[in-house]
């Protein structure tokens, strides 16, 4: 059964995606069960909206790879360029330092697993449901606002979660959805995302939006919350804020100066040759 306006099933996809995971929060059991399920749940989520209620087969999601197949390279490179520059410049500002280092296999090897389904369920979920079908209601940088909004507003219950953390998560809406105006593709957001909180969290050992996991590094961080993100992590920042408007501005000005239209994908193919 289609739904004709995207707009609609934009609305319908979130409300029964929010009530899933509300549902599943109930259940007894740890943080990667938890969210192992949830992912899971998720990404066939996506796929059963898409084919049923957008009558459009599954490669419509945004997961097609032929052509594409260096986004989430360069995607995974930005993340870390990003997070590499932040840690560089509150190492020099005495306000990070790591007290140890462990290795648990085990854990490391969860904790990778988790944020790959993360980036691909979240993924799927806000750019390539959320806003394909707002794309098709709403002009595209609106289309784009709105998403980021939502996603951020999805995040709004984390622990720690303030006006801060908050911007910054829609700013990072903006930075994921950017390249989707014009591949209709996901691959860059799961890179990006992917390696954003992969290397955030189990590897330098910040929280990843409000939430501690064991990890590599074992950081003391400074007093300045502003630099420091505090008990949210790096991405309720000044210092992510001032990172993820650089990347969306970077990317902006690329799409922009290969005189490309939303939903072309000239522009981003022509970034991933390189």
């Amino acid at each position: 059964m289609a739904i004709r306006y995207g707009w609609i099933r934009a609305l319908l996809f979130l409300l029964v995606y929010l009530m899933v995971w509300l549902a599943l929060s109930l259940l007894p059991v740890n943080f990667y069960l938890l969210y192992t399920i949830g992912s899971l749940a998720g990404v066939a989520l996506v796929f059963a909206f898409t084919r049923w209620l957008d009558g459009r087969p599954l490669s419509g999601a945004g997961l097609q790879w032929n052509g594409y197949e260096a986004q989430p390279v360069i995607g995974c490179c930005i993340a870390i360029s990003m997070l590499g520059t932040a840690t560089l410049f509150l190492v020099a500002n005495g306000q990070l330092q790591w007290m140890a280092a462990e290795w648990t296999g085990d854990s490391f090897f969860l904790s990778l697993g988790l944020m790959i389904m993360v980036a691909i369920t979240e993924e799927l979920a806000f750019r390539g449901y959320v806003l394909r079908n707002l794309m098709l209601s709403l002009p595209a940088p609106a289309a784009l606002l709105v998403s980021a909004l939502l996603f951020a507003l999805f995040h709004a219950g984390n622990p720690n979660a303030g006006w801060l953390p908050l911007v910054n998560i829609f700013i990072a809406g903006l930075l994921l959805g950017i390249n989707f105006l014009y591949t209709q593709n996901c691959w860059f957001g799961i890179g990006l995302h992917f390696a954003w909180n992969f290397f955030q969290g189990p590897v330098l050992g910040f929280a990843v939006s409000g939430m501690e996991q064991q990890s590599i590094l074992s950081p003391s961080m400074g007093h300045d919350q502003l630099l420091t993100g505090g008990a949210f992590g790096l991405e309720g920042s000044l210092l992510a804020t001032i990172l993820e408007l650089v990347a969306l501005i970077v990317l902006y000005i690329i799409y922009q100066n290969d005189n490309s239209r939303p939903g072309t994908g000239a522009a981003a193919k022509k970034i991933y040759r390189i």
